[in-house]
């Protein structure tokens, strides 16, 4: 009877410990999926049918993480081969991840043409914002609050536009738009999809991160916690389709709180958009 208990009892703590390794190691560090997903858009110039958009958000620098997570991401981005880099916020959850977050950026404006939105963890962070935005403009990035940058070729153009964190209420919808022709291809850039709200049928394309995929994820329970108001909670991961507007939720390639994931992998997407 003892011999069969602590067989039952080393059986329990080993599944434990594989468990715990393989959400605080393997899932987080090792376990990068990457996504492809053509959106087709009404109206989009000849010259930007194929345009590669790679997608990475939520890095949360500051959380501890293996290296090999970032090394890991840097290469998928470039695999992607894309025209642009957007990175949808929380790049950093505390004053010790600026200066890897900054090399991060670095790195990938090597690579394309960065923009990048802020999320809340980096306005939580500790950290002066209005610094920080220099700093990852000194990096290459091209922060967009409020705001938008067009992306011009021989045949027309499309406008990115970076819509503040939606989430601590800093979004300004009208402004990001302001100045945008009627008409113009749109791609809309914010952290939470909480900007959903505002942007359906103004916009062509939205990409947005914030929800980690829901981090924890319990077979058949669902996501732990999804951090956001009632009525966006639907949109935890995916693609979707509200009022005519495309909107993709990235998983992300960091953690929050605390450095775990479960049967939410992290993720870096590429979005083609496609001449509809």
């Amino acid at each position: 009877m003892v011999s069969r208990l602590v067989g039952v009892l080393v059986t329990f703590t080993a599944l434990v410990a594989g468990v715990a390794t393989y959400a605080v190691i393997v899932e987080p560090n090792l376990l990068i999926l990457s996504t492809v997903v053509e959106v087709r858009v009404n109206g989009l110039p000849e010259c930007f049918n194929g345009f590669r958009i790679a997608h990475v958000t939520d890095p949360h620098f500051g959380i501890w993480h293996l290296p090999v997570r970032d090394s890991r991401v840097l290469e998928i981005v470039k695999g992607f081969k894309p025209d642009i880099i957007v990175i949808t916020g929380d790049l950093i959850s505390n004053p010790g991840g600026v200066g890897d977050a900054l090399n991060f950026v670095r790195e990938l404006a090597r690579v394309a043409p960065t923009y990048v939105v802020l999320g809340n963890w980096d306005y939580w962070s500790g950290v002066s914002v209005g610094s920080f935005v220099e700093e990852l403009r000194a990096s290459g990035a091209r922060v967009l609050v409020n705001s938008y940058e067009v992306v011009g070729s021989a045949c027309g153009s499309i406008y990115v536009v970076g819509v503040d964190d939606p989430h601590t209420q800093r979004d300004d919808v009208s402004k990001a738009l302001e100045g945008v022709p009627e008409g113009a291809i749109k791609v809309v850039l914010a952290h939470s999809p909480e900007v959903i709200g505002e942007v359906a049928g103004k916009a062509d394309v939205v990409l947005v991160g914030h929800t980690h995929g829901g981090q924890v994820v319990i077979p058949v329970l669902g996501p732990i916690y999804i951090p956001l108001p009632e009525e966006f909670r639907k949109y935890v991961w995916g693609s979707f389709t509200v009022n005519g507007t495309f909107m993709y939720v990235c998983r992300g390639v960091g953690t929050s709180l605390y450095p775990v994931r479960f049967m939410a992998p992290p993720e870096v997407a590429l979005v083609v958009l496609i001449r509809a």
